[in-house]
């Protein structure tokens, strides 16, 4: 396409560092493209604006605010109303914005944007890659039957879009998915994902799955052999263009199994080469001094069953 690659990425001042990170690490993957950046922001302050337009400094952001106050007044139930800011910045997108690629802010991309941005959409409203443990509406949503959706249909991961504006805003995804939201938050256990899953039905394209290699997959192999082909699942595994550290985050480095996440050393590159190096490093430190003094709790409980253990084969 001839227009420059118009990048989405939204998050809260508290992901500040995170959405910096994703953005270094799409200009090094994509080095000579135009591109325009528009950031999704929820009380992300100057200082912070700052900090992020100096890892990108040849790409002006344009910033799309959404207020705490919308997001309150936005009924949650199950669902961390975070989920919401990136369907909100989307139907606020600016009017000449006629395709946009949206990515979540705990994704480093690995190859050249250009190859997603020319996707052909062959007249649907959006291309995604299909979610690795949902699969199916059936599967993915529980109440698909009372809500009135076919469970047959595929169920897409909306952490990397390609978006066609011109039909999002003629067919009014967002508010379709709002009003999905309205009706059935009691039952959701996902925010914007769900939702948009429950209102797009089958207009949308699947992307190959290394244009979202979701790290904390876990897939049936039956699942896997009738879901996916071979080769997709061999190119996201060893070869993928974007990568999403969904569920357990590479910056929590509290978590015990944190050390297992693939691609972690690509993360923690673009991490601590930008301007939030420091701000890593503390929560590092901190991170690693909490596993720490919750390991000897962790392990006190076990030496108690081995002991008991002893005694009773042992006397």
């Amino acid at each position: 396409m001839s227009e420059p690659i118009n990048l989405l990425v939204c998050g809260t001042g508290s992901w500040s560092a995170h959405i910096a990170t994703t953005l270094m690490s799409a200009k090094h993957a994509t080095p000579n493209a135009q591109m325009r950046v528009l950031i999704g922001a929820v009380e992300i302050d100057e200082i912070d604006r700052e900090q992020i337009q100096s890892v990108i400094p040849g790409y002006p952001i344009t910033w799309i605010d959404v207020s705490v106050a919308e997001l309150d007044a936005i009924p949650s139930g199950n669902v961390t109303k975070f989920n919401m800011i990136e369907l909100l910045a989307i139907d606020r997108l600016p009017l000449d914005v006629k395709r946009v690629l949206s990515i979540d802010a705990d994704t480093i991309v690995r190859d050249d944007l250009n190859q997603l941005w020319n996707v052909d959409l062959n007249g649907h409203t959006l291309a995604a890659a299909r979610c690795t443990w949902g699969l199916w509406i059936g599967r993915a949503i529980k109440y698909f039957e009372e809500a009135g959706l076919d469970g047959n249909r595929k169920y897409l991961q909306s952490g990397v879009k390609v978006i066609d504006m011109t039909a999002w805003r003629r067919g009014n995804i967002g508010g379709k998915a709002f009003a999905h939201l309205d009706r059935w938050h009691d039952s959701m256990i996902l925010g914007d994902q769900e939702m948009l899953n429950a209102v797009i039905n089958d207009d949308w394209v699947e992307l190959p799955l290394r244009w979202n290699a979701v790290t904390n997959t876990i897939l049936d192999l039956q699942l896997r052999a009738c879901a996916f082909t071979r080769a997709d699942l061999h190119e996201s595994l060893v070869n993928p263009g974007i990568i999403h550290f969904a569920g357990v985050k590479p910056w929590n480095w509290s978590t015990p199994h944190r050390d297992t996440i693939p691609w972690l050393d690509e993360w923690e590159q673009y991490a601590f080469s930008g301007p939030y190096r420091d701000w890593y490093e503390s929560e590092r430190q901190r991170g690693l001094a909490e596993r720490a003094a919750i390991r000897p709790q962790r392990r006190s409980p076990m030496r108690r069953l081995k002991k008991a253990a002893s005694v009773l084969l042992h006397g």
